[in-house]
């Protein structure tokens, strides 16, 4: 249960990064994967095993999901769902694609996809 908060916050924080404070895309997502992956090393031996494995990779990945644009998706809610989503997905194909480069931002893409799609829905019937 911990490692999907972390999913969710990784997408949340980085998409309030990116779009309220206007730190870009790269810094908006980079700078908190850097804090929380410091704070996970600097705090390695008091964790499980499991999350000081997991957890820095699957927030690093899910802040790909907040670098999307405010104008695109405006909701949180929906960014964190996407951000569930992505450590659903993480968590139970990850030994698969072992070695594979650009796992993490594709899954973060597919991720983010459906949650695209729902936010058009909503604007459409709302209209």
């Amino acid at each position: 249960m911990t490692l999907y908060i972390v999913g969710l916050l990784g997408a949340v924080i980085a998409f309030v990064l990116n779009n309220n404070l206007k730190l870009g895309i790269v810094v908006g997502s980079a700078l908190p994967s850097l804090v929380f992956a410091l704070l996970v090393f600097a705090l390695e031996s008091y964790l499980p095993m499991e999350f000081s494995t997991q957890a820095p990779a699957l927030f690093y990945g899910a802040a790909f999901i907040g670098m999307a644009s405010n104008k695109i998706v405006d909701s949180y809610f929906l960014i964190g769902i996407s951000g569930l989503l992505f450590s659903f997905i993480f968590l139970h194909t990850a030994p698969y694609f072992n070695g594979f480069g650009g796992a993490l931002g594709t899954t973060a893409a597919l991720c983010f996809i459906p949650i695209y799609w729902i936010s058009k829905v909503f604007k459409r019937n709302s209209k």
